[in-house]
């Protein structure tokens, strides 16, 4: 060891069989266990929320610092805020996606805690969005139509049709059960989701939502509900029966046959926004709002930017008329002289 490495290892030593150790003296890699931990037991989050938060403290914890060191070894009162600053240039320069960023942040934020002495209180990031307000990408009609026909199989035209005319995530795509598809009352319903990290651990929001069945997604539904049992998945994993299918190949098959059509390349989860800007237009924003599951109004929001209305140019033309009623118009009053 370098005498830095053997001070750390002197110092990791006396702080695990310290009686008492101030909370600024932990290691970054226990108060990111501690920190998960947290969001496990007490705030209940998802076992696929908790695994990304995994994925990243351990990214966190192996980075190399000065003198051979770990970042995941180093006691918190070592960290400066510049320390904290490079770690979101060294995310930013990696070309890391604003979600992911927002998560560093987070995680970073739980770990250190609260303290007056804090680095974190002096991290100037602000939590990112993942879209601009107003600026979302999507497929209207016809480019999902163009998009199905180079589809890699009819299950995957079915996938594309069902995210995109109602609006379900991926994961609530992958935990679909027959049971869930009422053609009876021309109504689906997501209340489960399924990721490869976190396995079914319910929906985003842990809530329950239907929404309605387009005659689209019914013909591209029917072939795989069929006389299949209710607990069944709709869809299932192309070598193992059972078993939810694959993201990741359903991710990449999308981008295949998005290139085949020639379409800009979009996220899978775009799909989604396809739903929103379509459904605004016939639907009011809380109807939009809960078919899409959103605990936020302002979540939907978005959206309002897509709803068209035909009558709002000629009735703001109407208001600037030179011949327009003129009876609300109130005089100044002169100041006069006393």
């Amino acid at each position: 060891m370098t005498k830095a490495q053997a001070e750390a290892a002197a110092q990791r030593l006396l702080d695990a069989h310290a009686i008492s150790l101030p909370d600024d003296r932990r290691t970054l890699r226990r108060a990111l266990d501690e920190f998960i931990a947290y969001s496990e037991c007490e705030r209940k989050l998802r076992a696929s929320t908790t695994a990304e938060y995994r994925r990243i403290a351990n990214w966190l914890c192996d980075r190399m610092w000065r003198g051979g060191l770990t970042r995941g070894d180093r006691p918190l009162d070592t960290f400066s805020g510049e320390d904290l600053i490079a770690v979101r240039v060294e995310l930013v320069d990696a070309g890391r996606n604003a979600s992911t960023v927002s998560h560093v942040r987070r995680i970073i934020r739980g770990a250190f805690g609260a303290h007056a002495s804090s680095p974190p209180l002096a991290w100037e990031w602000m939590s990112a969005k993942v879209e601009s307000e107003g600026r979302l990408r999507f497929y209207d009609p016809t480019q999902l139509m163009q998009l199905k026909a180079p589809a890699h199989s009819p299950l995957d035209a079915a996938i594309y049709t069902l995210a995109a005319e109602a609006g379900p995530r991926l994961s609530e795509i992958s935990a679909l059960k027959v049971r869930n598809v009422d053609f009876a009352n021309g109504i689906l319903r997501f209340e489960d989701g399924y990721t490869r990290r976190g396995g079914h651990a319910g929906n985003k929001g842990r809530r329950v939502r239907s929404v309605p069945m387009s005659a689209n997604v019914r013909a591209g539904l029917l072939p795989y509900c069929q006389a299949r049992p209710g607990e069944a998945l709709v869809f299932e994993h192309e070598a193992k029966r059972g078993e939810p299918i694959c993201g990741i190949s359903l991710y990449r098959r999308f981008i295949s046959a998005a290139k085949r059509a020639g379409l800009p390349v979009l996220r899978f989860h775009d799909l989604r926004h396809s739903f929103g800007t379509q459904a605004i237009r016939a639907f009011n924003i809380y109807d939009v709002q809960r078919m899409m599951g959103h605990r936020h109004i302002t979540t939907t929001e978005r959206y309002l930017h897509y709803a068209p209305d035909p009558d709002a140019a000629a009735k703001l033309s109407g208001l600037w008329q030179s011949d327009a009623p003129a009876g609300n118009v109130v005089s100044l009053r002169t100041a006069t002289a006393s």
